[in-house]
C-alpha cells in the first residue's frame, strides 16, 4: 500500500468562526475519512486581520486519494476554503 502525504490550509468561513472549532472539525473529518488517514502535523496559521486557518499535514493510502476529503471539508459550515499546499508520495 503506497501512501501519499498531503498538506491542506483550511480557511474559516468568516471571522466569526472560532479557531478551536475549525481545528476540531478539520481533525475529526480527516480522522473519519479512512482508516489509513493519519495526521502528522496540525498547526495554527495566521492569515491576517485576526483570521486563523488550520494547516494540517496528513498521510493517507494513495488509492483513497484526497479529492473526496477535500470536498467533505469544503462542505463543513465552519470552512470557507480548502487549499492544497503540498502533495507527494511517501517514501518508504
Amino acid at each position: 500500500m503506497a501512501m501519499m502525504i498531503v498538506t491542506y490550509r483550511v480557511m474559516p468561513e468568516d471571522g466569526e468562526v472560532e479557531y478551536s472549532n475549525l481545528e476540531e472539525v478539520t481533525k475529526k473529518t480527516i480522522e473519519e475519512y479512512h482508516d489509513t488517514a493519519k495526521i502528522m502535523e496540525l498547526e495554527e496559521h495566521e492569515v491576517g486581520f485576526g483570521l486563523k486557518a488550520v494547516k494540517v499535514k496528513f498521510s493517507v493510502d494513495e488509492n483513497q486519494g484526497s479529492e473526496a476529503l477535500e470536498n467533505k471539508l469544503s462542505e463543513l459550515e465552519e470552512v470557507g476554503d480548502v487549499i492544497v499546499e503540498a502533495m507527494s508520495r511517501a517514501m518508504g
